[in-house]
């Protein structure tokens, strides 16, 4: 019995070295010249989907945020000279028959993407679709490094890494509040010669604590955004697990469906008014002396004062006009431009990966290559 069993074993360990070894020599065939074009065709969508997710996302998505509808007033008249009509003559020598006013509302701007890109190509070159990409670097790095200080500290204390690290998030998109805000004001704003830090040293500390307010509830609704569906999707909804102990697709499949749907949900009932209510507040501190590339009323239709800002009831107020000066018709136009977002960014995506394996299956590099990749074969840079 023990010699049927080392037999065995001996029998399944020469097989599974010899197939290591087929492996390996497959994956070593393929020299670094073979591999460039796959890397570079990586480092192309990588920069491409990056692109469109920065352009639409970040820049074409803060101005559709802050974009107020336009009216045009038409006014047509009728004029008679000597009995006839004639709608070029001047007042003193005509007599006034009828008048109609007509308003027209003009289509916005961001209601077309290629629209607002030709714009942003208009006022700021070709580059002006990465408009605001230094002030988000240094925010995103400055940021990186308060969550790590906070979270290091907090968790110290505490013993509990999770929640220093969601503690540590929050406060910190509350204290580089002012850091987000020159980012935005850089993506709106025509082009200045003002520098990072001079955009930073027009801020003040009630400037901050007027923007805390909605840091911290975008904070929360981003938590909240992104953490439910998947608390959702491993305890709520139906056993996952059979009674032997494998897994139910169909109620997988359930709890994905779930759990996408209260993704959805919650982004348009939560985190859209966050974020479109902390962009246009960041968006009415722009000074005076700059002009926002699309139209935009800072005062919220003249039921906030900028300048009286240094009470709790005055920064509540703020808040509240924020959102409702923003009227259901552009709360609609911003959903359909998301949706043409995700569906952008998902065609891309798609079509990376379709690239990427088209070339990987043309090197060899099917998944039993990847698989011994993983477990330690190294490929041959015999070109490098």
């Amino acid at each position: 019995m023990h010699g049927e069993v080392l037999h065995h074993l001996v029998r399944r360990g020469y097989e599974a070295m010899s197939d290591s070894e087929s492996r390996q020599t497959m994956v070593a065939e393929v020299s670094a010249a073979q591999m460039l074009p796959l890397i570079l065709t990586v480092l192309l969508f990588s920069f491409i989907v990056a692109s469109v997710h920065y352009t639409l996302g970040g820049v074409v998505a803060s101005l559709a945020m802050i974009e107020d509808h336009q009216t045009a007033v038409v006014e047509t008249r009728i004029l008679a000279v000597d009995g006839k009509q004639d709608s070029d003559a001047p007042l003193d020598k005509a007599r006034l028959i009828d008048e109609e006013v007509m308003v027209v509302k003009q289509t916005p701007l961001t209601s077309s993407i290629r629209n607002t890109l030709k714009h942003l190509t208009t006022i700021g070159g070709f580059r002006a679709r990465w408009r605001g990409l230094g002030s988000a670097l240094i925010y995103d790095v400055v940021r990186s490094l308060t969550v790590g200080f906070i979270t290091m500290f907090v968790a110290a204390f505490t013993g509990l890494p999770v929640v220093a690290r969601v503690f540590a998030n929050i406060a910190a998109n509350v204290l580089c509040a002012r850091i987000h805000m020159v980012w935005t004001h850089a993506v709106i704003s025509e082009p200045s010669t003002l520098t990072w830090s001079q955009r930073l040293g027009q801020t003040d500390r009630n400037m901050w604590r007027a923007l805390a307010l909605p840091a911290l509830v975008h904070s929360v609704a981003e938590l909240a955004t992104y953490g439910l569906p998947v608390a959702m999707f491993l305890f709520v909804g139906p056993d996952v697990t059979t009674g032997d102990g494998d897994m139910d697709n169909q109620h997988l499949l359930a709890r994905g469906a779930m759990s996408l749907l209260a993704f959805v949900m919650l982004n348009i009932l939560i985190l859209l008014p966050a974020t479109v209510t902390r962009t246009r507040i960041e968006a009415s501190f722009l000074p005076e002396e700059s002009n926002t590339i699309v139209p935009f009323d800072r005062t919220f239709n003249g039921s906030v004062n900028m300048l009286a800002l240094d009470t709790r009831a005055a920064r509540k107020s703020l808040f509240i006009e924020a959102w409702r000066s923003f009227d259901m018709a552009s709360r609609i136009r911003l959903v359909k431009f998301f949706v043409k977002q995700a569906a952008i960014e998902l065609f891309f995506t798609i079509t990376a990966f379709i690239a990427v394996g088209a070339q990987a299956v043309a090197l060899g590099l099917t998944a039993s290559a990847i698989d011994s990749v993983g477990d330690g074969v190294v490929v041959s840079m015999d070109g490098m």
